[in-house]
């Protein structure tokens, strides 16, 4: 059922969908997030669900907790209502039959404003997850300079 979901996620072209000028969450981020992004999350979501299907996920419910940095282009103000559009595009990118496999999704998500990015758009990098809770590992951005 679950790959079912996710072959008619890729299908229909959902990832397209997501975040464009005809969506309402345009308004508030006003730049692209590239496709690719969510083409990557939906191979993670394969990943976990064959770790379920295999065992090495002992957990009968567990909580997934997701794990990503997020950069906006530097003349972005960073402010909650961002960050819970791009919550909510990850939540729209996530199948309901994912929700048979676990408890509830936590995010763990860096976000950062940067100049860094080749282009005007929002770049997901380091998409991850898992079933255990940790603390979030940030850079430090002055031992990386």
């Amino acid at each position: 059922m679950f790959e079912d979901g996710l072959l008619d996620f890729r299908d229909q072209g959902r990832a397209f969908e997501m975040h464009n000028s005809l969506t309402t969450s345009w308004s508030i981020l006003l730049h692209p997030v590239n496709p690719i992004h969510w083409f990557i999350y939906y191979i993670m979501l394969q990943s976990f669900s064959d770790a379920k299907y295999y065992g090495t996920i002992p957990d009968n419910l567990p909580v997934l907790y997701l794990r990503t940095n997020v950069y906006f282009p530097h003349n972005v103000q960073l402010n909650a209502v961002k960050h819970f559009c791009i919550y909510k595009m990850f939540l729209c990118n996530t199948l309901p039959e994912m929700y048979y496999l676990i408890s509830r999704i936590r995010f763990h998500f860096f976000f950062m404003a940067t100049t860094a990015i080749p282009r005007e758009e929002i770049f997901i990098e380091n998409v991850s997850y898992s079933t255990e809770y940790s603390n979030p590992f940030y850079f430090n951005l002055e031992c990386e300079m």
